[in-house]
């Protein structure tokens, strides 16, 4: 019987060797070092092979945007798989703890994704779609997982998650300026308002 598969793409070890070279010259020296010259030569190429696989540097700069995100996503399901079962409102929270953890490891990820690193850089559609669900769609299923236990009150779970999202976002932005002191406790606490908020009767999230 014939296979109605797609042959595998020749390139696609190669697109994943120029990203992950890309992705440590960002970690370790920042927008300023992603340079295309430094990149080849991470890969042992030229120039010509990133405009071959990518188009050039915003075509590179799209693929490292959607490795970020791939990369707070796996940052997210770990954090929700160390954390309390299903339904109990502190997930909601380790989501939040996640997102500013990969803040504060991942920096130039993070201003890549979320701020203007890379001058003149800006998300295809599609790649913006998929880091919104990347971002935002983990912590949805986590909020209605727990309003549909009853441990969270609320007719709008996309409203409560973009009220989530967006705190943890705050947090996580002002970690990363250096505004918030790195108090683990603290920023927990911060988190958990959004939370504690929408519990039944205005009863608190479990510490």
């Amino acid at each position: 019987m014939t296979s109605l598969s797609s042959p595998p793409d020749p390139h696609d070890e190669r697109r994943r060797d120029v990203v992950q070279a890309a992705a440590s010259l960002l970690a370790e020296h920042g927008p300023a070092g992603l340079t295309l010259r430094r990149v080849a030569s991470e890969v042992g190429g030229s120039t010509q092979l990133v405009y071959t696989l990518f188009g050039g540097k915003p075509g590179l700069a799209d693929a490292l945007y959607a490795e970020g995100f791939a990369r707070l996503a796996r940052r997210t399901e770990q954090a929700l798989a160390a954390a309390p079962p299903v339904g109990d409102p502190d997930r909601i929270v380790a989501c939040g703890r996640a997102y500013c953890d990969f803040a504060r490891d991942d920096t130039a990820f993070f201003s890549l994704m979320f701020g203007r690193s890379v001058p003149g850089f800006a998300p295809r559609a599609e790649t913006r779609r998929a880091g919104r669900e990347a971002t935002l769609g983990l912590l949805t299923r986590t909020v209605a997982e727990c309003v549909g236990a009853g441990t969270l009150e609320s007719d709008d779970v996309a409203a409560v998650a973009h009220v989530c999202w967006a705190t943890a976002h705050g947090v996580a932005g002002l970690l990363v300026a250096g505004l918030l002191r790195e108090d683990d406790a603290a920023l927990t606490e911060m988190l958990r308002v959004p939370v504690r908020a929408h519990r039944p009767g205005g009863a608190t999230c479990p510490s």
